[in-house]
């Protein structure tokens, strides 16, 4: 195997650790476990403006050691197995006792991992189900979203810590087609160096293969997110801060609404080498007591 290729492939599945097809436009959603990428296009608020708790809806309290609580929104009806996913591990207490393991400052707070590392996790059923995309739900600063490894999601959430007024939306996301396009056509250059047969070269072939994938979908996910972008949602993005450039790769399910300085004091916290060259581990563990789900 040239160590060319074992070197890029290690730096591009590093990337796409953060986090990790069928298509519906509209209409009741699909609650089914998705093993493919799905991607609802919508342009009702969502996450959008200003979000409140209102009588029926189903929220989040991340109690974190030594900081405080969080506060987030859930959108079952938005994003419902990803909320399913992540509100059933929380009854099962298997988030009790798990780290904030991956932190940056003006991105994101990543955590939930059941491994305390960011590899390996199972989802409530076991394994992993693929990303739920719906453009209602954007980065903005507070945004709850599924952790990712090429589309395949398990365990992990992160929370977007970014405050920083995000301009020129509508750039971004056609920078973000064509930048996936790019890379989907990289990953396709990367295939044709390899032989799938050979069981040396199989494992980096199906990583490939995956993240190929991945791209692909990340640039339809952009373009419906250009195409439903909204006034609303270009205004969010200026007054509240956010992570654009994450929209339509990577699955939105809930919200900040309370508890706002607890995530800055946690993204603030003093950071070590994560043992990758990556200033992103809490030199001391931020441990998450419990996550507990209400009906208000």
């Amino acid at each position: 195997m040239n160590k060319f290729i074992k070197k890029v492939c290690a730096v591009s599945a590093c990337a796409l650790m953060l986090f990790a097809g069928c298509s519906n436009n509209g209409g009741a959603p699909d609650k089914s476990r998705p093993t493919e990428y799905r991607l609802i296009q919508s342009k009702e608020a969502g996450n959008s403006g200003e979000v409140t708790l209102q009588p029926g809806d189903t929220y989040a309290v991340i109690s974190i050691r030594d900081y405080g609580d969080i506060t987030l929104k859930l959108y079952p009806d938005l994003a419902p197995y990803a909320v399913y996913n992540f509100t059933e591990l929380a009854k099962a207490g298997k988030y009790n006792g798990t780290y904030f393991h991956r932190i940056v400052e003006d991105f994101m707070a990543q955590g939930g991992s059941a491994t305390n590392t960011g590899a390996g996790g199972d989802s409530f059923e076991g394994g992993t189900f693929r990303s739920e995309v719906n453009t209602c739900l954007r980065h903005y600063y507070g945004a709850l979203c599924m952790g990712s490894a090429s589309g395949d999601l398990t365990d992990q959430f992160y929370i977007v810590n970014n405050k920083y007024s995000q301009t020129s939306i509508a750039d971004l996301y056609a920078q973000n087609v064509e930048g996936s396009k790019q890379q989907a056509e990289v990953m396709n250059m990367y295939l044709q160096m390899l032989d799938a047969n050979d069981e040396t070269q199989k494992a980096y072939y199906n990583a490939y293969s995956k993240q190929k994938q991945f791209y692909i979908e990340y640039s339809k996910g952009a373009q419906a997110m250009l195409d439903t972008l909204t006034d609303k949602v270009t205004a969010t993005y200026e007054q509240r801060g956010g992570y654009p450039h994450l929209d339509g790769g990577y699955t939105v399910f809930g919200q900040t609404v309370d508890g706002f300085d607890v995530l800055d004091a946690v993204s603030a916290c003093e950071k070590v080498d994560d043992g990758r060259g990556n200033i992103s581990k809490p030199a001391v563990d931020i441990i998450i007591d419990k996550i507990e789900i209400f009906t208000k």
